[in-house]
């Protein structure tokens, strides 16, 4: 029976590494986490230190339950990751997702095979964090790696190496590479070969549950484990845990609360990819391998929380600054009843990305004190996930949400989950399990051991707001936030970006000779209604089905963004390599040459993976 099997769940987060033990029903026996090593070079993990904290993690978690699971799944962050050699030892520490010194390789990806082409055939658009744009960097300073590198492993590939001596991984982990295409499952050599690399450096991408090999006789030993126990890459944490919290079929969302936040709408097929390549969202395989997603992410979500507690409640320390925080949240009415917060401390990646967006507190009176802001804070970030996932509604086919899933550390703070059901016009749950990822992981892994079928969804319970409450709350969402999110901000000084309500720059001229040729990844997907290019008159919007409000591109309130010349800073021509990268040849022959176009690469930070979904904010 599955409720006398035993599994594990394995997640390596970027703060915090975190192992559990269930049973095959989903209900948790044991659990443990430790810190995630840094190295002393910013931006790394040390390898061997972040192997040695997963095994020791899940060995703790054992000797608790006192037995060893049947099977291990492994989550984790994705794009973090390093090459092994040909004897399986790590060449140089993991390079972590947010390392920003791939930006100008990124920079030169989206030059030379065009953001929209990239976005529409890998799911994801050119950034500093895909490993694509890491391969390239590497291979820029050190020429030799590809002979030296026998493959790549992200870092819960590299844990389950550690278990198993085999490398593998899954693929919601490859679609993060901006090198492997989810619809065909195969990775792009083309695209490689921008790196000096080719598919066979490239892991074994496993089916959904496929182990990547079994336990060895020495890390048994070490973790307490059996011998051949089957160990699976279970794919992407957010996804992974999106999947344990019930979020399976077409229109069922997931809003992971932590520090960051991501939202991930499930779907049967690819959304429209044009649209989403502009809203900022990405999109590939869910976790189960058989349908879709797409996922965008907030930067400045618990983030603000912790801004408020350092400002105004540096007196108060540990727990007890949450519950303060809770306290003063508690004294205002249920409804919208002081400021309104636009919550971009870093600027927004999703709908409408915009690295000018700012962090302001609107309508602000003397009346008003500590508690309005805080309040404010809860609310802008509800407003902004709510924005978020009518935008991904809109780009699944304009269905309303079947449901919201809350998880995350955040839903601890019972104010907040309630302010998230009062905006949002769906059912709303908050899962009640804070390592969804780590069971997500768990519950996959069973199917390496015959555990299938249903499995089990991790407990939720309902969050019902009072209608005149929620009406409230929509209508402010509806007159006053999206207004206030979508009008134009004033520069800041001489690098700041051209203000989103100024003239718009001319269309990209197309060079001679290329008009109506396309690259190697297919032709750029059709601008659809209100999404072309900044110097053409907007389409009307489109219609937006019932019970979701947007801001389309279209509207009054316009997104210009950047012009390319200006997010691009300082960052490398593509056509003027830097000096690491003299001498190595170019490698887009039989590529169209793309010309600008009109999104910009990102220059804030792009969270819709890896900040940890689970960890505590309040």
């Amino acid at each position: 029976m599955s409720e006398d099997v035993l599994l594990g769940g394995l997640d390596i987060g970027t703060t915090h590494v975190k192992a559990v033990l269930c049973d095959g029903e989903g209900r948790i026996v044991g659990r443990a986490k430790s810190p995630t090593p840094y190295g002393s070079v910013p931006h790394t993990h040390p390898a061997d230190g972040l192997v040695a904290a997963a095994l020791g993690t899940l060995a703790q978690c054992v000797r608790e339950a006192g037995r060893a699971p049947e099977a291990i799944g492994v989550t984790g962050m994705a794009e973090a990751g390093v090459p092994l050699d040909a004897d399986g030892r790590a060449i140089g520490p993991v390079r972590a997702w947010s390392d920003p010194a791939p930006a100008p390789h990124a920079a030169r990806l989206a030059e030379t095979f065009g953001r929209p082409q990239l976005h529409a055939r890998t799911g994801v658009l050119p950034s500093p964090k895909v490993p694509l744009a890491k391969w390239c960097a590497l291979v820029a300073d050190d020429a030799g790696l590809p002979a030296r590198m026998r493959t790549w492993v992200g870092a819960a590939d590299l844990v389950a190496h550690a278990l198993t001596g085999a490398v593998g991984t899954d693929a919601t982990f490859a679609q993060r590479t901006m090198a492997w295409d989810p619809v065909a499952r195969e990775w792009l050599p083309e695209l490689l070969d921008e790196a000096g690399l080719g598919v066979d450096h490239m892991p074994r991408v496993r089916e959904v549950g496929e182990p990547v090999g079994r336990v060895t006789a020495e890390a048994a030993a070490d973790v307490g484990l059996r011998a051949g126990t089957p160990v699976v890459v279970a794919g992407h944490d957010h996804l992974v845990g999106a999947w344990a919290a019930g979020a399976r079929g077409p229109g069922q969302v997931a809003d992971s609360m932590g520090t960051a936040e991501a939202v991930l709408t499930v779907t049967g097929e690819p959304p429209d990819r044009a649209r989403a390549a502009a809203e900022g969202m990405s999109w590939g395989r869910h976790a189960d391998g058989e349908h879709f997603m797409v996922l965008a992410g907030a930067a400045s979500s618990g983030l603000l929380v912790e801004w408020f507690c350092d400002r105004f409640l540096d007196g108060v320390q540990g727990a007890g600054r949450y519950e303060e925080f809770a306290r003063l949240v508690a004294t205002l009415p249920a409804a919208p009843c002081g400021p309104t917060v636009t919550p971009y401390a870093h600027g927004r990646s999703a709908p409408r990305p915009d690295p000018g967006a700012r962090f302001a507190v609107h309508d602000l009176r003397l009346e008003h004190g500590p508690a309005h802001i805080a309040r404010a804070i809860l609310e802008g970030t509800a407003h902004q996930a709510r924005w978020m996932t009518d935008t991904q509604a809109w780009l699944c086919g304009g269905v309303a949400p079947g449901s919201v899933t809350l998880l995350g550390g955040s839903t601890r703070l019972a104010a907040w989950t309630a302010l998230k059901a009062a905006v949002g016009p769906w059912p709303t749950r908050v899962c009640a399990e804070p390592e969804a990822a780590g069971l997500g992981a768990a519950l996959l892994a069973g199917r390496a051991v015959g555990v299938e079928g249903a499995s089990p969804v991790a407990p939720s319970h309902p969050v019902v707001p009072d209608a005149a409450t929620a009406e409230a709350h929509r209508a402010h969402h509806r007159d006053r936030f999206l207004p206030l999110a979508t009008t134009p901000v004033a520069p800041a000084g001489p690098t700041a970006p051209t203000p989103r309500g100024s003239a718009p720059d001319p269309a990209p001229q197309t060079p001679a000779g290329l008009e109506g040729r396309s690259s190697a990844l297919g032709p750029a997907p059709q601008s659809p209604a209100g999404l072309k290019g900044r110097g053409s008159a907007p389409d009307p919007a489109p219609q937006t089905p019932e019970g979701l409000e947007l801001a389309h591109p279209s509207s009054t309130a316009p997104h210009l963004g950047r012009s390319a010349s200006t997010a691009l800073g300082n960052l490398p021509s593509p056509s003027s390599p830097t000096s690491s990268e003299q001498g190595r040849p170019h490698r887009a022959a039989g590529w169209a040459r793309r010309p600008p176009v009109q999104a910009a690469p990102h220059d804030y930070p792009d969270p819709d993976t890896d900040s940890d979904p689970e960890e505590p904010t309040p």
